[in-house]
């Protein structure tokens, strides 16, 4: 029996952001950060340092990290590489899911709300880091980045995943942490929820497109149950 019934269901189904919006990842991002420069002979950088370029997927992060002259292609691809084994190494030495996140998913699946996670993060890692953090059988699918789509903000992604749900897009609601998520609604015409407890300000939430931002996970659920 859910915790709390949502009779009303004018949304039928979620997309979660993965990174600062279901899950802090932040730490072990930066350590494998810091490991991958190691190699380099680069001192180390900061959380802070690592967030300003997190969203558009590895390669542009490293980028990000990287000094210019260690930005051409054959230099990235090495380093992506490096990075991508230092990570799957530590994957979730630091990582853990936000407070009420478990809950929040918890009731959503019990009113059988259709559930998805979509990330700009490698798809190997987004899979593992949700499967070791949420093992119960919340979600419909859980999608990283691969050959198979562009990142987002092109919400070629989204709409696969609707599909998967078998629901229309204005049926679903994208939740994410940053100006990246607000713009993937926005593209796939699904309704956008910012989180303020991510990686990203309320003000470049509302700025990029956010319908809704909340405070806490439960403030969701308030959401729905006033539809």
């Amino acid at each position: 029996m859910p915790q709390q019934i949502i009779k009303n269901k004018k949304y039928k189904g979620f997309i979660f952001d993965l990174d600062g919006t279901i899950a802090d990842t932040k730490g072990d991002i930066t350590n494998a950060m810091n490991l991958m420069r190691e190699t380099y002979n680069l001192k180390k950088i900061t959380e802070n340092d690592v967030l300003k370029h997190i969203n558009l997927g590895a390669i542009n992060v490293i980028a990000g990290c990287l000094p210019e002259n260690f930005r051409d292609t054959k230099t990235l691809e090495e380093a992506l590489v490096i990075y991508s084994r230092f990570y799957s190494e530590h994957l979730v030495e630091k990582t853990y899911a936000y407070p009420g996140i478990g809950e929040l998913l918890q009731n959503l699946h019990d009113n059988e709300f259709k559930i998805c996670v979509l990330s700009n993060k490698q798809d190997k890692l987004t899979k593992a880091i949700v499967k070791t953090l949420f093992p119960g059988k919340y979600f419909t699918e859980v999608l990283g980045a691969s050959e198979q789509f562009p990142h987002k903000p092109n919400p070629a992604s989204t709409l696969y995943l609707a599909e998967k749900m078998r629901l229309s897009d204005n049926e679903i609601i994208f939740v994410g942490d940053s100006n990246v998520d607000m713009e993937t609604a926005g593209n796939a015409n699904m309704f956008a929820v910012g989180v303020s407890w991510g990686y990203r300000s309320r003000d470049i939430l509302e700025q990029s497109g956010a319908k809704l931002i909340i405070d806490k996970p439960k403030d969701l659920l308030c959401f729905l149950q006033e539809q």
